[in-house]
């Protein structure tokens, strides 16, 4: 696949990317946009990466992949003189081409954000770099090289311009799986159903959209056969030239300049063309004419696409592996196998509930043609595999209490899948990779134990045992198709049991001398024309008799059917298998007593030599050629810059963005920093290292940070209550100027929970921006405290963080999980110029999924610094204490709660100029408030009082202070606020042209009319040296509008 160039950031994309490049940094943007901290990826090995120099290629590897660098280099050369033939086009450089030996290691890497299960490998446009893993069996791993490394091709063909003019996804990936050569049956299983059930996209107009899965990929690779077969190879390299100059600003779209024809015309030919191709198949087996569906109803329940099954063994229950939408996860649900009445979700909830990250799919190109998961013969456990830390773990959940009674870590190899139990429930075979080829394993559950019952240089998958426990039927890949072989186990002597140039996989008995599986065959008796057997390769069901060796075909679908199990009801044979059609999959049930064909297996051949796959072109290594590669080899620019704004609540407009260069490998990193809000600036130079788990950075750095020192609550902490009248917000701005550096470290203990530490050295200086205030400020803070409050000097931080994000995240926000985040640093004094502190913060986050979307979202925020200059701490405004103003709380002391109940209001929003961002909608509640070490900190009370409010103020004999003037007393009763503060209201979200913006509504409260009557005011200046006060807390009630973008909390 293509990685997409960085432009706008996605929130999910953010998040992950936090956990490999971001760091603890003391120096952190005053006001973050993404208020977040990020889930792990662990290093779990430190590669020892050399390069070895072909012809066209820097093949980056490590010493345990070197048996396999000639196979590789050989499959790299034939793709690369293959399209160069093709495309009739040369790449000026050597192609940067890592290698991995396995799915597990290329998920680590730290080239890329996050990879979702299904990326087999990538390549990217702004480095021109190729990267996979070599577990694939011979051929398909040539396919897969030869994939990538026509994005490369198309890379330096169509440039991938700067104004952001994406080429559509069908354009990439089709041309990249036309160039492979091959039609894998799931993806012609997809065009043949749009071609025959009217629903061909028109490809001018065709746009990736969630949920379609590889349908891009399919449906571009038929458009470019399409282009072939109408203008030929020389049209098609005109169509791509042509749409070079598009991205270059020619005026003429590449269908007219190449093909001359324009898009519609396009589109309705190949509309046409894919339907005539097609026409052969339209009067095939459509699934409605299996009879009932039996998977879950998309309408009334959550589940769709049900992509894998398993009977019970009485027959009378499924176990399905179907996709949530609610959850944008895949579940277990159990179902009747007579009516798919839904029974059970056994794996309800987020999957990271139940100790994994999420269920185990089969690798490579495989998909749902193998099976999934197991269904104990005896007990009620059924078997998966579930993704935790490096690897998986098999799982066995029992399906009447719904716990998970077992999990077993598989350790020493990687990607197991098709999970299957010994007639005995004991021993679970599956297929898994070690060394970089795919065998069959034999787990013991009772013992733990573990053996590689294969052990062949074949890739190997989709293991069952024989009713008797002796021997296991697994489907091996050989000579570029994929055969069914049978093991026994007690001598190891195997027999290839189906032949021919097609597929057969997924077997299972349904007694013991017959298997069901599914093949794509054709019947060798019939006559049908060559283009027919081209378009065909329909996965089918079929039995092989073992004794007979008789094969039947069962069905005979217009599209596809997969995944066959045996439903052992009363006595007949009832064959279940998942059936797609009109773009969905369902699963569906036969008695099986009129075959549509009957073959015998002689009719495709017999036992011969067992021939692998091999490069067209030759290669043989050159170790004059390799290398181990350099500290700063490789360096370059890391993406195009990003660029945030984001919008205070106090109408301040903020941004950042950072320039990086990093090696190739993305091990090692050089940024610059740059944030400005108001005119206060930051900047970082960074480098960090992240190529072992243990990961540092070194940072230096210049941060001008500002917020208000205003007293708010008039308690004389800051400078002279009697001036505090007089002192305005914007008069109150400060700023904290901070010049240093530091070296920190992470170490994550898992993906969720990591360790983080820091010191360095700080030189700081803070005050008010008036020199005036300043100077009062000082020498009141002096004869008050013995010193300033506002710090200046040298200071050697020493910080330890533990931090743990579990939050699922979706495109607005978090959904559900929780975070914390608990710091504690201090700074010792080498003498009076030397500040001296300890303070420690603590951060929990709580996010309640209601319904789909909804929210229930709460936080608290505390902290706390004492020592001889003790820190303060800043908050306000945005998501932290809404209603209230930005940073107007500040202390050396704490805390803040909010609570939210956030929901959606409109999904997205269908305008003239497209589809905008939806409309979400929050009802919230803020109480905090923060204070000074060594003054009253009264957050609240309850208790009767009396309380003299103020009235006015009368001119001092200095004529430049104010006392202020007392009233009659007035009797307090009822819970009130002192020092703290609180707010209410509701607030609406919006996406609208990608940024999270805000418009908040908020009232705020002391919980107590009278007395906020009693302290806020209304004044007046009556004469020169009188000032006269009322008591009035209405403006202090009144409605507050707010609008401010960055992500809640």
């Amino acid at each position: 696949m293509r990685l997409r160039r960085l432009g706008t950031l996605t929130l999910a994309g953010f998040i992950t990317g936090l956990g490999l490049t971001s760091m603890p940094l003391p120096v952190e943007g005053q006001t973050p946009y993404v208020p977040y901290f990020g889930k792990n990826r662990v290093r779990y090995e430190r590669f020892d990466w050399h390069i070895y120099r072909t012809d066209h290629f820097d093949i980056f590897y490590y010493p345990e992949l070197e048996p396999h660098l000639e196979r590789a280099a050989s499959y790299a050369e034939s793709a690369y003189q293959r399209i160069s033939a093709d495309l009739k086009h040369d790449l000026a450089n050597r192609v940067p081409l890592v290698l991995f030996k396995t799915q597990s290691e290329f998920q680590t890497n730290n080239i890329a954000g996050e990879l979702p299960e299904g990326v087999l490998a990538f390549a990217e446009p702004e480095r021109r770099r190729m990267v996979l893993p070599i577990d694939e069996p011979p051929d398909q791993l040539y396919r897969l090289i030869t994939h990538e490394l026509t994005h490369i091709f198309e890379f330096d063909i169509i440039p991938r311009g700067i104004t952001g003019s994406d080429i559509p996804l069908w354009v990439d990936e089709g041309l990249a799986n036309y160039m492979a050569g091959y039609w894998n049956p799931v993806d012609l299983m997809q065009i043949r159903d749009a071609a025959l059930t009217d629903s061909v996209p028109r490809m001018s107009r065709f746009e990736a959209m969630p949920m379609t899965g590889r349908l891009p990929y399919s449906m571009g690779h038929a458009a470019f056969e399409f282009i072939e077969d109408r203008w030929g190879m020389e049209g098609l390299r005109q169509f791509l030239f042509s749409l070079r100059k598009n991205v270059l600003g020619s005026g003429e779209t590449a269908y007219e300049e190449a093909l001359k024809i324009d898009a519609g015309e396009f589109d309705d030919q190949f509309d046409r063309w894919m339907k005539d191709r097609f026409k052969p198949f339209r009067d095939k087996q459509r699934a409605a004419d299996y009879g009932r569906n039996l998977a879950p109803d998309a309408e009334r329940t959550p589940f769709v696409s049900v992509l894998s099954i398993v009977p019970s063994p009485s027959g009378d229950m499924l176990a399905a592996v179907v996709g949530n939408r609610k959850d944008l996860e895949l579940d277990i649900v159990l179902l009747s196998a007579y009516d798919g009445q839904l029974v059970r979700n056994l794996t309800s909830g987020f999957d990271q509930k139940r100790g994994f990250e999420y269920i185990g799919t089969a690798g490579g190109l495989r998909g749902n043609l193998v099976p999934w998961i197991a269904w104990a013969p005896v007990g009620d456990r059924v078997a998966y595999f579930g993704r935790a830390g490096k690897g998986k773990a098999l799982l066995l959940h029992n399906v009447v209490t719904g716990n998970i009674d077992s999990r077993f870590a598989l350790d020493t190899v990687d990607s197991p899948e098709s999970p299957t139990f010994s007639p005995d429930g004991r021993y679970v075979a599956f297929a898994a990779i070690a060394g970089g080829v795919t065998d069959i394993y034999v787990l013991d559950t009772t013992s733990g134990a573990l053996r590689n019952v294969t052990d062949d240089a074949t890739a190997d998958y989709a293991p069952t045992y024989a009713p008797d426990g002796a021997s296991i039927v697994y489907t091996a890949r050989v000579g570029g198709n994929d055969k069914l072989f049978r093991l026994t186990l007690a001598t190891g002597a195997r027999e290839q049991l189906t032949f021919g140039a097609h597929d057969d996989t997924a077997a299972t008995f349904a007694d013991a001398r017959t298997l069901v599986f599914t093949s794509t065959a054709i019947d060798p008796a019939a006559d049908v024309p060559i283009e027919v057997v081209r378009n065909a390769n329909v996965p089918n069901v079929w039995t092989l008799d073992l004794e007979t060796r008789e094969l039947r075909q069962w069905t005979d679908a217009m599209t596809g059917n997969v995944s066959p199990v045996v439903l052992r009801q009363d006595g007949a044979l009832r064959i279940a298998f998942v059936a797609y059609d009109k773009g969905e999959n369902s699963i569906h049930a036969i008695t099986a007593d009129t075959p549509v064909a009957t073959v015998a297996s002689a009719d495709f051949g017999g036992p011969g030599p067992v021939f692998d796959f091999t490069a067209p072109i030759g290669h043989t290594l050159d170790r004059n050629n390799i290398h181990r590669k350099g500290a700063w080899e490789r360096m370059m620019l890391a993406g195009r810059p990003p660029l945030n704004l984001g919008i205070t609540s106090n109408n301040t407009l903020y941004g950042n963005t950072q320039v990086t260069f990093t090696d190739l490998l993305g091990d090692k990193e050089v940024s610059f920093y740059a944030q400005s809000i108001a005119q206060y600036r930051t900047t970082a130079l960074t480098y960090v290292n992240i190529e072992r788990r243990l990961q540092y950075a070194l940072q230096a750095f210049l941060q001008d940070s500002y917020y208000y020192g205003q007293d708010v609550t008039n308690s004389g902490a800051l400078y002279d209550p009697r001036i505090a009248p007089f002192i305005s917000r914007d008069l109150a701005e400060s700023v904290r100027r901070q010049r240093g550096s530091t070296g920190f470290v992470i170490y994550p203990l898992n993906r969720y929970s990591r360790i983080e530490a820091y010191s360095g050295y700080i030189y700081m200086d803070e005050g008010y921006v008036n020199p005036a205030l300043q100077e009062q400020a000082e020498q009141y803070q002096i004869a008050t405290y013995g010193e300033s409050l506002f710090r200046s000097g040298h200071m050697i931080p020493l910080g330890v963080s533990f931090v743990n994000e579990s939050t699922i995240f979706r495109e607005f926000g978090p959904v559900a999980g929780r975070t914390f985040k608990i710091s504690y640093d201090g700074s010792p004094a080498f003498g009076r110029r030397w500040i001296s502190r300890q303070s420690a913060d603590v951060d929990v986050r709580q996010y309640v999924r209601l319904a789909s979307t909804g929210v229930f979202a709460t936080r608290f925020k505390g902290f706390k610094s004492w020592g001889r200059n003790p820190d303060f701490n800043y908050f306000g405004g945005n998501s932290e204490m809404r209603g209230y103003e930005y940073l107007e709380f500040i202390g050396s002391q704490g805390f803040f709660v909010n609570a939210e109940l956030r929901f959606p209001l409109i999904e997205a929003m269908l305008t003239p100029i497209g589809i905008l961002g939806g409309l979400r909608g929050a009802f919230f509640a803020n109480v905090g408030g923060a204070g000074f070490n060594g003054q009253p900190f009264d957050f609240m009370r309850t208790h009767g009082e009396a309380y003299q409010p103020i009235v006015g103020y009368d001119v001092n004999a200095d004529q430049t202070t104010w006392s202020p003037r007392l009233g009659d007393p007035i009797d307090l009763s009822g819970p009130r606020l002192v020092n703290g503060r609180a707010s209410y209201g509701f607030s609406l979200q919006s996406f609208l042209l990608g940024f999270p913006m805000h418009f908040d509504f908020s009232w705020r409260t002391l919980f107590n009319r009278t007395y906020e009557d009693a302290i806020f005011r209304s004044c007046a200046q009556t004469s020169a040296t009188s000032i006269d006060c009322r008591p009035d807390g209405s403006a202090f009630r009144k409605m507050k509008f707010d609008f401010w973008i960055g992500y809640d909390f």
